[in-house]
């Protein structure tokens, strides 16, 4: 097996990711769809609901004045790594 650069294997690894992702949404949305096929040879599925509060962070500056939001607010910093699929210069490689 070929050493991979890391940013290359980075690469694969969040396409893999993504295929996955996908799949498990569908198998997801099929077990949604079929309540009476929930029961598999190790697993069985079982649906659960979540309620969950989100602030609307607009309407509350709004509501509570601009000047007092941006005072309560606190950013944070994160470093990601994004990578850009390398576009070989073939003219450049060519000599032409």
């Amino acid at each position: 097996m070929q050493n991979r650069h890391p940013a290359d294997e980075l690469a694969d690894v969040r396409s893999e990711i993504r295929r996955l992702e996908d799949r498990e949404q569908e198998l997801r949305a099929y077990l949604l769809e079929h309540p009476e096929d929930r029961t598999g040879i190790e697993y069985i599925a079982s649906i659960a609901e979540q309620r969950r509060s989100r602030v609307d962070i607009k309407a509350l500056a709004d509501e509570i004045g601009h000047s007092l939001m941006q005072r309560l607010t606190h950013f944070t910093a994160c470093r990601m790594v994004r990578l850009w699929e390398r576009i070989e210069e073939t003219a450049a490689n060519d000599g032409g």
